[in-house]
């Protein structure tokens, strides 16, 4: 970035890869001298390559933040506090579309969002040169005719002069990755620059504006991608996630902008991207073999980061900008089910690394991302291996000097929880360095605590989170696949029945590793200890920690607090007015939408006009449009099936035939 003080500096990539080699090999070291001398050498070979691993990827992880530390500290000195606000462009911006693919979202929240946006947008004087485009992928038909009365509400709202737009696609192809290149492939030559938006994403208009005039000043960026910051969720576990964003995330942010530079990644949203290049380079294909790891690409973003740079373009991390806002999962399984997603096309990348012509640092984010879930069943081996090398050690002799509690491991413990524990120290410490910020997290002491609630969080919930992205990761590979369903949004707590089917198995087996650890290998317990009791208590926690009451009485006590929530901005202030007003009645009513469109001709015209428009129709099969009268009369619209309803409502002629239908039967039936 122009104003970091840190961007100029030479070789920080030379310099991280030296720190994380170092630090790595002086582990090694002391994790070679704590190894039972009289276990077998294979295994203790096997044992320190997987130390290896892990021990490099805390290092790097740890060296990184200190970095964004040292950066954000001197980017204090160096800039006045305002350098950090977005400003205003002095001329008009670049022609920019502002897109939102969504998939069976909720209608009034995905609606409530963009007016927000939109006002904000207006508010900066800027808005003739963003058009908004909803990219609908929606496969219930009910919920995509909610969205085009959303959208007709929303364009009503808004009056003359709405340049909101939206489009349903009959198929899917491809997911989010093809619905954004059907966008670009249609409309995307009247525009210079794209927003991505996710269904949850919330941005400020001067933080847009903002984006634009960096692409215009800078005709090499392709991609500059604005840090979402997760909001608007009240459960223990959200809470807690926000404000690990809110304070240790900058030190992590700026680490990342440090090293990569224009070589950055793309998170898949609240980003801005150079349409031209990002069509003629970016385009994905199919990759060999059968699914999961093979077929259509699922975690596209970072491909496309790659793929941007492989072009020559800059793809950039935009630290300094505030104003982009998202939310995270509300319970230990939602956000389990988000990263069971993610894990089947983050395993891709393993493939995708050995691309012909991509940048080193592209080849090293697929690599980390693919890490980021193999990293999990590596800890659980580690864990595996290190109680087989105690447990014939112990056999041979349980009082040797050199076991397990020696001064060795003990020492190498302490330094494997300070680099993972003071980033979080890092964090705090900006934190106290800026008085409002401080001030808005409930002050110095509430922050404190609030850092030590989240530490143990974190710490209890890891080996949760371990067990199921091992369960992930090893169920990819024997070719089992997901479906990508819609992300919940809404916070309903987690029902006891629900965490008992979720967490069962891990409680059994952390009760099953203690009873043998303790037979076995006693002197391991303690080193254990963090793993095992998240495991026990998985099922207790998995309630606790999505609890909206606990998260609720924590906010009632500045705990947890962040300055989003505190000092909540303008266009979230906004955006929750929106989401507290009443929906439609065929918003919260899924059987009166279809049943409604066909006894109202103006929502007839309404969709077979959008049809028409976005070349989206589809003849339906005479047999369908047969059933779907039988089922009519049978019990009237609630019994087309859902099949039917989809067929109909893509053929403009099927659906005034059935509306017409409709109509008479209504006529003989009340006479």
């Amino acid at each position: 970035m122009s104003g970091d003080p840190c961007s100029s500096r030479a070789g920080p990539r030379a310099l991280l890869a030296v720190l994380t080699i170092l630090t790595t090999a002086g582990g090694a070291w002391v994790f070679w001298q704590s190894l039972h001398a009289d276990g077998p050498a294979w295994l203790s070979l096997v044992l320190l390559s997987v130390f290896v691993v892990l021990f490099s990827l805390v290092s790097f992880s740890f060296w990184m933040a200190t970095a964004g530390f040292v950066c954000a500290l001197l980017a204090k000195r160096a800039l006045p506090q305002e350098a950090n606000e977005p400003r205003l462009a002095a001329a008009a911006p670049g022609k920019t579309a502002i897109v939102m693919p969504i998939y069976n979202e909720s209608p009034h929240r995905v609606f409530s969002g963009l007016r927000a946006i939109h006002e904000s947008l207006q508010a900066t004087g800027q808005g003739r040169a963003f058009d908004f485009f909803v990219l609908s992928d929606t496969t219930n038909p009910d919920v995509w005719l909610a969205e085009e009365l959303a959208w007709a509400r929303l364009n009503q709202a808004i009056g003359d002069g709405s340049r909101v737009y939206y489009r349903h696609r009959p198929k899917n192809a491809g997911r989010k990755a093809g619905n954004i290149a059907d966008f670009c492939q249609r409309w995307g030559w009247a525009y210079r620059y794209m927003i991505v938006l996710d269904a949850d994403s919330v941005m400020s208009g001067e933080t847009m504006v903002e984006m634009v005039r960096r692409m215009d000043d800078d005709p090499e960026t392709g991609i500059l991608q604005v840090p979402p910051m997760p909001v608007n969720q009240v459960s223990l576990l959200a809470r807690c996630q926000q404000f690990a964003a809110s304070v240790y995330g900058p030190v992590f942010l700026q680490g990342f902008a440090w090293w990569s530079h224009v070589d950055g990644n793309y998170w898949g949203h609240n980003a801005i991207i150079r349409i031209e290049p990002f069509v003629n380079h970016c385009g994905l294909s199919r990759l060999p073999g059968a699914e999961p790891l093979g077929g259509e690409i699922l975690s596209h973003d970072f491909v496309e980061a790659a793929l941007m740079r492989r072009a020559g373009l800059k793809v950039r991390l935009a630290t300094d900008l505030d104003g982009s806002y998202e939310e995270c999962p509300p319970s230990l399984i939602d956000f389990a089910q988000r990263d069971q997603r993610w894990c089947q096309g983050n395993m891709q990348h393993i493939r995708l690394v050995f691309s012909s012509g991509l940048h080193p640092v592209s080849r090293l984010h697929l690599g980390l991302g693919a890490m980021s879930y193999l990293s999990s069943p590596i800890w659980l081996l580690f864990l595996v291996l290190s109680f087989l090398l105690a447990s014939i050690s112990d056999t041979a002799g349980r009082d040797a000097p050199h076991g397990a509690a020696g001064w060795w491991p003990l020492g190498l413990f302490a330094a494997t929880m300070l680099m993972l524990l003071l980033p979080k120290l890092w964090g705090f410490i900006l934190l106290a360095c800026d008085a409002k910020r401080l001030a808005r997290c409930g002050g110095a002491t509430r922050a404190a605590a609030s850092v030590a609630i989240e530490t143990a969080v974190s710490m209890l919930v890891s080996p949760i989170m371990m067990a199921f992205h091992s369960n992930f990761v090893i169920s990819t590979f024997l070719g089992r696949r997901i479906e990508w369903t819609a992300q919940r949004r809404d916070e309903q707590g987690q029902q006891l029945l629900a965490a008992v089917s979720a967490h069962w198995k891990q409680s059994l087996a952390g009760l099953a590793a203690a009873l043998a650890i303790w037979s076995v290998a006693p002197a391991m317990l303690p080193w254990l200890a963090p793993v095992l009791v998240g495991l026990l208590l998985a099922i207790p926690l998995s309630v606790l920690v999505s609890s909206v009451p606990i998260g609720r009485a924590m906010a009632s006590r500045n705990f947890l607090a962040t300055p989003e929530e505190t000092a909540v901005p303008q266009v979230l202030q906004r955006h929750r007015h929106l989401l507290g007003l009443p929906p439609l009645r065929e918003l919260t009513d899924p059987g009166g939408v279809f049943r409604r469109i066909l006894a109202d001709p103006a929502f007839v015209a309404l969709h077979r006009s959008v049809l028409l428009a976005t070349d989206a129709a589809r003849p339906a099969e005479p047999e369908q449009i047969e059933l779907a009268e039988r089922q009519l009369i049978a019990g009237g619209p609630a019994r087309v099936s859902i099949e039917n309803r989809r067929a109909i409502l893509s053929d403009p002629a099927a659906l005034h035939a059935l509306h017409r239908f409709a109509w008479t039967r209504t006529r003989k039936d009340a006479s």
